[in-house]
Formats: structure tokens, C-alpha cells, sequence
């Protein structure tokens, strides 16, 4: 059986194998959940789900109202891949290069248990500054400091999806 998550209005779905094969089964997120989910700044866990128990898969919605750049800490997860892709907005992503005085962060604080994972925050250095716009994706590997937050030139909302081999997210 196949596990199927649909996001309306994107023109693509994720497959991964489940454990029933009698039936086929999916996670589906209207648009009307995402669109909660972006009334408010920040990055929105829409569902993570199980894959054969072999992996976590999620899917986020980072909504970002429009900010000047502005100097932060970048992180880094431990086992977590990212793919960002840009429903609509622009602005710039701080990625690559290192991470200056990183300090792992709190295993038990509510960010690490359903949003960032396993991660490290510090100031980010060396990096390439990688504008975007409606339609771009960002892979953003393990281990590799990035900080999309940096600069918003105008609101964005971006699909987050998250590869956890380690299923270190909770699930939602």
C-alpha cells in the first residue's frame, strides 16, 4: 500500500510505502488547513506522518511577513533535509557556511519536539545569500546552517517539507 499527501494547489503529490496493503491510504491537507495555518508568522507543522516505520515525512507552512534583513542565528539540523518550495512572496535565505559559537539546542523544548529536530543555533557565517520568489525550491541538506528568515521583501508563504529518517518529529 501506498501513503500518499496531496497538497492542493501545488501540481504535486509525495508517495511512500505504508503498512496496511489492503487499502490505499493517504494524508490529505486542504487548503483551508494551510490557510490557518498562515494567519499567523512562523513555521506551522500541517501533519508528519509515519512512512512504513521507516521515517517521518512532514509538511509545514512557513508564513513570513515582509522584514528588512536582519542579522540572526542560523541552525542546523542534525538528521532532518529540508525542501522549501515558494508558494508565493520573496526575499532572501542566509545558507551554507558555518555556524559561530553553535549551541545545541534544548532536546526538550516544544521547537526541537515538532518543528527543528535534533538542531544547533549560532551566528552564521561564510554563507551564500540565495533570494527567492514564487515557484523556487531550496534544498536545504542535513548539517548545512541556513537561516530563511533573513530578509522577506514581500509576505511569503513556503511549503516546508521535512525528511526524518530518525523520526525525531512528533507526530501530527
Amino acid at each position: 500500500m501506498r501513503k500518499k499527501l496531496l497538497l492542493p494547489g501545488l501540481g504535486f503529490s509525495l508517495f511512500a510505502a505504508a503498512q496496511s496493503a489492503n487499502s490505499l491510504a493517504y494524508t490529505f491537507i486542504p487548503r483551508a488547513a494551510l490557510e490557518a495555518l498562515g494567519k499567523a508568522d512562523g513555521d506551522h507543522p500541517a501533519r508528519v506522518v509515519d512512512i512504513a516505520k521507516s521515517y517521518n515525512l512532514g509538511a509545514y507552512l512557513l508564513h513570513l511577513s515582509a522584514r528588512k534583513p536582519t542579522p540572526a542565528n542560523g541552525w542546523t539540523h542534525e538528521d532532518i533535509s529540508e525542501l522549501y518550495y515558494v508558494i508565493r512572496g520573496s526575499g532572501t535565505f542566509l545558507i551554507g557556511g558555518q555556524l559561530v559559537n553553535a549551541k545545541k539546542d534544548d532536546p526538550n523544548s516544544e521547537s526541537v519536539k515538532t518543528i527543528r529536530g535534533p538542531s544547533a543555533t549560532g551566528e552564521i557565517k561564510g554563507y551564500t545569500a540565495q533570494r527567492y520568489s514564487a515557484g523556487d525550491i531550496i534544498i536545504i541538506p542535513a548539517n548545512v546552517p541556513h537561516l530563511p528568515t533573513y530578509e522577506v521583501s514581500e509576505t511569503a508563504d513556503i511549503l516546508r517539507v521535512v525528511i526524518d529518517p530518525q523520526r525525531a518529529l512528533s507526530l501530527k
